[in-house]
């Protein structure tokens, strides 16, 4: 069976590729199951495990622990937080989404019939790949699908689908496929050009612009261009934290400020956002904004007030207008459509507006004309589409229209015709089902370059990275440092360096186009074992290559001065990197 997974903050979707049918189509656990299967796990006072449907009905229930956001957590480091998140040593964010992905794929092969997965698609924030502190999130990933590492040593805690079964790719990617395969559907016609996803869900804001090519037949390439958006965990004053930028983030800081603003608590006390009460509270807030009729109701109050820039301000200067009646610890407490409006302000419109500033600057360079000015609509090779169960509230959509000029009215816009828009909230796992069915290519796209730091053979040290930042590589292919950035790799083109064994004590890691500065990572006991293999004398190249799911390993070959040598090259898998290096002490350099 091959399958798609949008594995989300809040919810999740799995689809696979119809072959009789020829199209994609979404799996669900039971015949009048929703699609989004909620990302929740229950554990009660007798330790039983209930993950989806099942776990968010128990919500609410004190002698029942909830938990919810998981997957934001998995790379997160700051264990006080994660304390007060209610994990500990036993239930941790990884277990938790062991238990989750286990239950979901477990009872898809149950209602779909097979005994194992051929080809399983994951889906992750872009957002995972701009910082040190989110790039394991892919490599934890894939070892609880798998149950084991990158090297293939089996691990506790793993699902056990074959290591060459899963691939992990962005959620800006797997949308991509989507819209444009949609596209081809609607038109008959290929899709040649960019698309601009704006994908917010519950716990990221990722920014994408991909290019489509559908030059082949039945072959469609999509490869990463630019990319932006905002998705850190972020202690708060009582240290549980925010969870990311996005849609719980704004859910949590409604229902914090409707409590507040109710009197019903003292100014000064604290409100544990993982406390059943105000989890509860959340929750029915978010299924009032999902409610159809809400949705509609959201879309006429606001839309009374005009232009989002220039009128919106008037609400807050209204007489309070109710929204809708939420409890806390059984105290009702009102939602103000003013309050709504606040936090919108508060935690999404200024990091939406700065983050779509930041990455049309670059859009605008790759298409050569400004893609907010509604002469952009007239070109049928520009697609703007959002993405994610928060693209579709309202102010989301009203604000990003105000910035591009968009008018739906206007027939001769086409940024956002014919990609299926009204799919925005299943488009990752659609779109992850087409790679999984070999229906879509993508083209491989380095997020940061990695190198080493490390002395040349004749004893100088120098800063090199073998995969630079935006790079297209082949999957699995090692790309060696060269005597300079411009050189061809080729045997007598590549760096030398003589004794590797204790010299080498660095790699260094690049989030931007910069070759002459780097985050140096300070290796940790294992990783300097690993090392030890390192040849101690002769002349050696040395590389790095990703795999499909952006898992790095570092490579030694023999130089082309030790051609006849009886000698092997040696691959070392970085796997890992809070298992390899101290995160916290990384050191800057600039040569």
């Amino acid at each position: 069976m091959k399958i798609g997974i949008d594995f989300g903050s809040t919810y999740s979707v799995i689809s696979a590729y119809n072959d009789a049918e020829e199209r994609v189509e979404i799996l669900t656990l039971a015949e009048d199951d929703s699609a989004s299967i909620p990302s929740v796990v229950s554990v009660n006072r007798n330790g039983k495990v209930t993950c989806g449907k099942g776990a968010k009905e128990q919500m609410g229930k004190r002698s029942v622990r909830l938990f919810e956001a998981f997957k934001m957590l998995l790379p997160e480091a700051n264990t006080d937080m994660l304390r007060k998140r209610g994990y500990d040593d036993i239930y941790s964010p990884r277990r938790v989404t062991k238990d989750f992905l286990e239950s979901v794929l477990h009872g898809i092969l149950n209602r779909y019939g097979g005994d194992k997965f051929e080809d399983v698609v994951i889906c992750v924030p872009e957002i995972w790949g701009k910082n040190l502190r989110t790039l394991d999130g892919r490599s934890i990933l894939r070892e609880i699908l798998t149950g084991k590492d990158s090297s293939g040593t089996e691990i506790a805690d793993g699902i056990d689908i074959p290591v060459g079964a899963v691939r992990v790719v962005t959620e800006p990617e797997a949308a991509s496929a989507f819209f444009a395969y949609n596209y081809e559907k609607e038109t008959g016609k290929n899709f040649n050009g960019h698309l601009l996803l704006i994908d917010y869900g519950g716990g990221t804001l990722d920014i994408t612009l991909t290019e489509v090519n559908s030059e082949r037949q039945g072959v469609m390439e999509i490869g990463y261009r630019e990319g932006g958006g905002a998705g850190e965990n972020h202690p708060n004053s009582g240290g549980d934290g925010t969870i990311g930028s996005a849609g719980i983030a704004f859910m949590q800081d409604v229902v914090k400020n409707a409590i507040r603003n109710s009197g019903i608590v003292a100014e000064d006390e604290y409100i544990g956002y993982t406390s059943p009460g105000f989890a509860s509270a959340v929750r029915d807030l978010e299924s009032q904004l999902k409610a159809p009729d809400r949705i509609k109701e959201i879309e006429d109050t606001f839309g009374e007030y005009g232009s989002y820039y220039q009128d919106y301000e008037a609400i807050l200067e209204e007489d309070p207008i109710e929204f809708y009646e939420i409890e806390y610890n059984d105290e009702p407490i009102a939602v103000t459509y003013q309050q709504l409006y606040a936090s919108y302000k508060n935690v999404i419109e200024g990091v939406l507006n700065e983050q779509i500033k930041q990455i049309n600057k670059k859009v605008s360079e790759h298409l050569g004309s400004d893609p907010t000015q509604p002469e952009a609509g007239a070109r049928n090779d520009f697609k703007i589409a959002l993405v994610g169960g928060f693209g579709s509230f309202y102010l989301v959509k009203k604000q990003i229209e105000e910035i591009y000029n968009i008018d739906l009215n206007d027939k001769l816009d086409m940024r956002t015709k014919n990609i299926a828009a009204n799919k925005r909230e299943q488009a990752i796992s659609l779109g992850a089902a087409l790679i999984a069915a070999g229906k879509i290519d993508l083209q491989k796209t380095a997020r940061y370059s990695i190198g080493i730091y490390a002395p040349r053979s004749d004893g100088v040290y120098e800063l090199h990275y073998g995969i630079k930042y935006h790079q297209t590589i082949e999957p699995g292919r090692p790309y060696f440092i060269c005597n300079s950035d411009t050189d061809s790799d080729i045997p007598a083109n590549r760096s030398t360096y003589g004794r590797l064994n204790g010299e080498i004590k660095n790699f260094a890691i690049e989030f931007t186009e910069r070759t002459n500065h780097g985050g140096l990572m300070v290796l940790k006991r294992e990783m300097l074992e690993q090392l030890k293999a390192l040849p101690e004398h002769g002349f050696w190249n040395c590389g790095f290559s990703m795999d499909e799911s952006d898992i790095v390993s570092f490579h030694v070959v023999p130089s082309h001065m030790m051609k006849g040598k009886n000698v092997k090259p040696l691959v070392i898998p970085l796997g890992s990197y809070s298992k390899m290096f101290d995160l916290t002490d990384v050191k800057e350099i600039f040569v």
